[in-house]
């Protein structure tokens, strides 16, 4: 009679111990794309387009150049290291444009507008590396 009633027993501890795993993953699994909804929300709260780009008058198409080169870096691919230095090489062209364009105060201005909406570090150190090269460059070119 003790073998009637420890089997089923038996069959119930572990039931419950599956469903407690179970709930575990799925509490995980929540967390995790909470925290992925999170981080898809920041990237996408840069809106370039409130920078305003007709302030720049006849550099507004360097501006358009350079927020363009911000977006690739905020959609780029970190694991192509070939991929990040174009995009690094395209910013620091753009940022050299807009200078030549309109002023390094303007620039800077604009730069620093951008950089306080960023929240993913990779695309705001590949920022930074591609203006800091473009103050090194000697023209742009369109």
């Amino acid at each position: 009679m003790n073998k009637k009633l420890l089997v089923p027993l038996l069959f119930t501890v572990v039931l419950a111990g599956c469903d407690d795993a179970s709930e575990a993953i799925d509490k995980a699994q929540d967390a995790a794309n909470k925290a992925v909804d999170m981080a898809q929300s920041k990237l996408e709260s840069v809106d370039l387009s409130v920078l305003n780009i007709e302030q720049f008058g006849d550099a507004a198409d360097s501006a358009t150049e350079f927020a363009e080169s911000i977006d690739e870096a905020l959609n780029a691919d970190y694991s192509n290291p070939k991929a990040l230095t174009e995009i690094q090489e395209h910013i620091a062209n753009a940022y050299s444009c807009l200078v030549e364009a309109s002023s390094e105060s303007s620039a800077e201005k604009l730069v620093n507008k951008v950089m306080s909406t960023i929240s993913n570090e990779d695309a705001h150190s590949l920022i930074e590396k591609g203006v800091d090269s473009a103050k090194e460059m000697q023209e742009c070119v369109m």
